[in-house]
């Protein structure tokens, strides 16, 4: 397949409520969504969401350097899966764009084997993993969380993460754990909240309430003291804007035993679905578990790489397919979500096995840019 051109879409789509943490605040989703067009007239799609305060990028950035780097690469012609991985590497480690690396990388998959004929799933194992989504509660004022509490209860689910980092969080845990009983499995994510002393005092009351582990509890500025915060509470801890790198997880792995690390793992911020493997991989080695976790407003297209992904990996908890909860809309045809106990049907048709309705994705599209290739430059 010969790329003809590429359509870059930034995509915003309203949230049902505002979604809220200590690192961003969000009325709507915000991601790219790349339509790459063939010479045959085929179009593929992929999406990233590129997050500042986790890799550093912004979407128009991203968007700009893209269009100064892509023709500096010699082939627009992709015919076998190393051709993808060279291309998607090259902008997602060698130019440190992940996200539109993630991007490229889907889209030019759902082409390859849309014409192959094969699910994208049979790429990255031969295994079969079963499919148990969890909840993820957004920080909510406590007269709020019926609703939300509500459906989580009702959806019968089994694991939910709820969001930390406040000064009212035993209260919020008082309530999520008397509605939703002692059976449920809490992890909570503190998105950074916290300073070390800080951090200790929290993480010890909130043990009270059999909390599986904490994501992120550390400021940006004192992450390198996640090792020494290992060893002073008694559950794991879960590491995502820390880890989006080999080289994030070798470095933590040699600081921290590997009964008390988790990684988070997320397709938008690792370059795809061949370097979050490698991750995935790497973690197992060393004995490390990892979860499947999601950029708030993904699309279909990453919630059903993310899918694609969880049934071929062996993960202690998945999120995602949250559209239907959050978002007001999305631009596939037919919605990527999960029924009671969290319970997902698994992705089976060619490519990425989704359809993406171009009325949709036209509507939610805040700007487009068009890029065809041109004379290659050497690599720089």
């Amino acid at each position: 397949m010969t790329i003809n051109h590429i359509n870059i879409h930034t995509v915003q789509i309203p949230f049902r409520l505002s979604i809220d943490h200590n690192l961003k605040k969000r009325a709507y989703s915000e991601s790219i969504v790349l339509a790459v067009h063939t010479k045959t007239g085929k179009v593929g799609y992929g999406e990233g969401a590129p997050r500042s305060y986790v890799t550093g990028e912004s979407t128009q950035e991203v968007i700009a350097k893209f269009k100064d780097i892509f023709n500096q690469y010699p082939v627009h012609e992709f015919i076998t899966l190393e051709d993808i991985k060279d291309i998607s590497g090259w902008i997602g480690q060698k130019h440190k764009l992940p996200a539109i690396a993630t991007a490229l990388e889907l889209a030019l998959l759902d082409l390859l084997w849309q014409e192959r004929g094969y699910s994208i799933a049979k790429l990255l194992s031969n295994e079969d993993y079963p499919l148990q989504y969890s909840a993820v509660l957004p920080y909510l004022p406590l007269e709020k969380m019926d609703k939300w509490l509500q459906i989580i209860k009702d959806l019968e689910l089994k694991q939910v993460k709820v969001k930390v980092g406040h000064d009212d969080d035993v209260r919020h845990l008082t309530k999520v754990r008397k509605f939703l009983g002692d059976n449920i499995d809490i992890r909570v994510d503190a998105n950074r909240a916290w300073t070390f002393e800080e951090a200790v005092k929290k993480i010890k009351q909130l043990e009270n309430f059999n909390i599986s582990c904490v994501e992120e509890p550390l400021l940006a500025s004192e992450t390198n003291r996640l090792p020494d915060l290992s060893r002073r509470i008694n559950i794991p801890l879960l590491l995502d804007e820390s880890v989006y790198t080999l080289d994030h997880a070798v470095y933590f792995s040699e600081k921290i035993a590997a009964d008390k690390l988790m990684f988070n793992l997320k397709i938008s911020k690792s370059g795809g679905l061949f370097r979050t493997a490698a991750l995935h991989r790497f973690a197992q080695s060393k004995g490390i578990r990892c979860q499947l976790g999601c950029n708030v407003g993904e699309t279909a297209l990453l919630s059903a790489a993310g899918r694609l992904f969880a049934q071929s990996h062996q993960l202690s908890y998945l999120e995602g397919s949250y559209a239907l909860f959050f978002m007001e809309d999305d631009i596939s045809v037919s919605p990527i979500s999960f029924s009671k106990k969290g319970a997902a049907q698994r992705i089976e048709n060619e490519g990425l096995g989704i359809t993406i309705d171009p009325k949709k994705l036209a509507k939610y599209t805040s700007s487009t840019v068009t890029i065809y290739p041109k004379v290659a430059k050497p690599l720089q």
